[in-house]
């Protein structure tokens, strides 16, 4: 049975260099103590976010607010292409491993030409009959003695040899695509097993380092948005106007937005801000 060129524990490593990169640029984060959910606190912070730039623009500008907001965009990305490739390792093989080896790409390109060239072939050899018993139709319309006969039947001769050739080499197409060897039959059976189980492993890793990250620089968010919010003129005159008490925290704001709530018309999304109320006062 074929050898792949690459292992399976090189096709991953190769795959997920990106992710390895990332995590690596934030060697301190992960074991940093100031820790927000980041899963469980991301939606109210940018809501929250969004409401006190309404109140004053100049929110917007600040560069400190900005990079985080990019930063944790990019783990939550790196974060998901982790999760989606481990939810679904049937695809993620033919992603990761499959079409990082060299000969499966060339089984592909060469199946595919195959193919569209049998198809191809196809079209000429119906275009070909079709155009031969035209003429061989008109040449049994002529005399034997007719000018015209000898030119009819030397225009018919070349598309005869096209046509035979045309069907050889379809023929010898069909013959090939059928002996071909399944590659990514051969490669499933030998290496999907072992593959899966390190896929697993691996993103269990990686998403164990990248969810204490995320939950780092959510707590590196929040702390920069009240910082600036808290020295903003237009934010403050608004708890004062609004009555909202206690320090510009996510959790006095968040306190605040509850209370507005009808109880008895909670939906998801409510109850999930509950538990990041929860969240926040256990803390």
């Amino acid at each position: 049975m074929e050898d792949s060129t690459y292992s399976v524990s090189e096709a991953l490593q190769n795959y997920f260099n990106s992710v390895e990169f990332m995590m690596k640029r934030e060697p301190k984060s992960a074991d940093a103590k100031a820790q927000l959910d980041y899963f469980l606190s991301r939606r109210f912070l940018i809501t929250a976010y969004n409401n006190l730039k309404n109140l004053d623009p100049a929110l917007h500008d600040h560069k400190e607010i900005k990079e985080k907001l990019s930063v944790l965009q990019g783990l939550h990305d790196t974060y998901n292409t982790v999760s989606d490739k481990a939810s679904v390792p049937e695809v993620a093989f033919e992603m990761i491993f499959l079409r990082s080896q060299p000969e499966y790409i060339q089984y592909l390109k060469d199946k595919e030409n195959w193919i569209s060239r049998v198809e191809a072939l196809a079209t000429v050899t119906e275009s070909l009959f079709y155009e031969i018993e035209k003429r061989e139709g008109e040449l049994k319309k002529l005399a034997k003695n007719d000018k015209n006969r000898i030119l009819l039947e030397n225009s018919i001769k070349p598309l005869r040899g096209d046509y035979v050739d045309a069907i050889h080499e379809r023929a010898q197409l069909v013959e090939k695509l059928a002996q071909i060897k399944d590659l990514k039959a051969i490669y499933s059976e030998k290496y999907f097993d072992s593959f899966a189980d390190e896929l697993s492993k691996l993103s269990k890793e990686y998403k164990k380092v990248l969810v204490k990250i995320l939950n780092t620089k959510a707590s590196e968010l929040d702390y920069e948005i009240w910082k600036h919010a808290s020295k903003s003129k237009l934010v403050r005159e608004h708890f004062s106007e609004a009555g909202i008490e206690g320090d510009y925290t996510t959790m006095t704001y968040l306190g605040y937005y509850l209370k507005t709530l009808d109880m008895k018309q909670l939906g998801d999304e409510h109850v999930e801000l509950f538990k990041f109320f929860n969240y926040l006062s256990e803390q």
